[in-house]
């Protein structure tokens, strides 16, 4: 009886094992979080997922999001796939910084063009250097953007705080990149600060009226902004990607990335990502610059966190990867 009944367990345990296997093989809704209204990663993530239903016959959603949000997202299984940048994800799955938990469950599907922390004031103002900021009125980003991370960790290294700009008379606004260049406009702020491509549609805007500089990261304190995050980069602002811009402004830099939770299955990861690089020139259409800036053979750098093996089977394929 006893045997009977072991074998009949293992039959029920066994069964529920293929349905549930099953089910998740035959996936039929993917949802992605990006990024903010007026940055890159939202209208991208809307085009990606808009080619991800047409072509792989399969429902599909984007929402805004933020870096260090969307890892915890995807870890938690509120998103299959979230956008963020390679030291952020880094970090998530390690528990270092931001995060104070390990957040195993992301897994690193592609990355794309380098994401850029762009610090700029307004033309007409007295603010030269980070330094300046002290007592000023700063827009980081939201809550959970890897910009207001970075913004941090830069402010860190000149020895200045969210906290310390506010004892000085200064102010601290947590908003998006839309909200960030409205204050601006109206007199409302003394500098914008946000990691994304570059050139920024809302930098372009805020360019036109009223006009900005650019805050230089020098390289002393370069070199503390990356004693502090090894995953960070050295890089410039370009010469020319702003109209006026004539020299190019030494920057803090990451890369963007997509991750992905590991149960997806392998196949619908591999598809994912061999269909989105087969219409890359419909993303180009979106953003431009960032998709030229996107290369497939590129799709691992930067990558800390282990890689999807059903993204690894089509780099490998490609012989992107040995």
């Amino acid at each position: 009886m006893k045997r009977k009944g072991f074998i009949v367990f293992a039959s029920v345990v066994t069964s529920i094992f293929l349905i549930a296997s099953a089910a998740q093989a035959d996936k039929k809704f993917l949802r992605m979080f990006s990024g903010p209204e007026g940055g890159s990663w939202y209208p991208l993530g809307s085009a990606m997922m808009s080619i991800v239903e047409k072509n792989l016959n399969i429902s599909t959603s984007n929402g805004p999001g933020g870096g260090v949000g969307n890892c915890k997202a995807v870890n938690g299984g509120r998103a299959d796939l979230g956008w963020t940048y390679t030291h952020t994800a880094y970090n998530a799955y390690n528990g270092r910084g931001k995060f104070d938990k390990k957040n195993t469950d992301i897994r690193h599907l592609m990355s794309l063009y380098p994401g850029v922390f762009q610090m700029a004031v307004p033309k007409s103002s007295k603010i030269y250097s980070v330094a300046d900021l002290k007592d000023k009125r700063i827009v980081p980003g939201k809550v959970g953007f890897s910009g207001t991370v970075i913004a941090e960790l830069v402010l860190k290294s000149y020895d200045i705080t969210f906290d310390s700009i506010k004892k000085n008379g200064g102010q601290v606004s947590y908003v998006g990149y839309s909200d960030s260049a409205a204050l601006m406009k109206d007199g409302h702020s003394d500098a914008y600060m946000a990691v994304t491509s570059c050139p920024q549609s809302t930098i372009i805007d805020l360019n036109f009226r009223p006009g900005v500089r650019f805050l230089p990261v020098d390289p002393q304190h370069m070199k503390k902004v990356l004693g502090m995050e090894p995953g960070l980069l050295e890089t410039v602002i370009p010469k020319g990607a702003y109209k006026g811009l004539n020299a190019d402004v030494p920057a803090v830099g990451t890369v963007t990335a997509i991750i992905i939770h590991k149960d997806v299955p392998d196949d619908l990861a591999y598809n994912i990502v061999k269909t989105l690089y087969a219409n890359f020139p419909e993303l180009a259409k979106v953003k431009k610059k960032a998709i030229e800036d996107s290369k497939p053979e590129k799709a691992l750098l930067g990558a800390g966190i282990p890689v999807h093996p059903g993204a690894l089977r089509y780099y490998k394929e490609k012989g992107y990867v040995k």
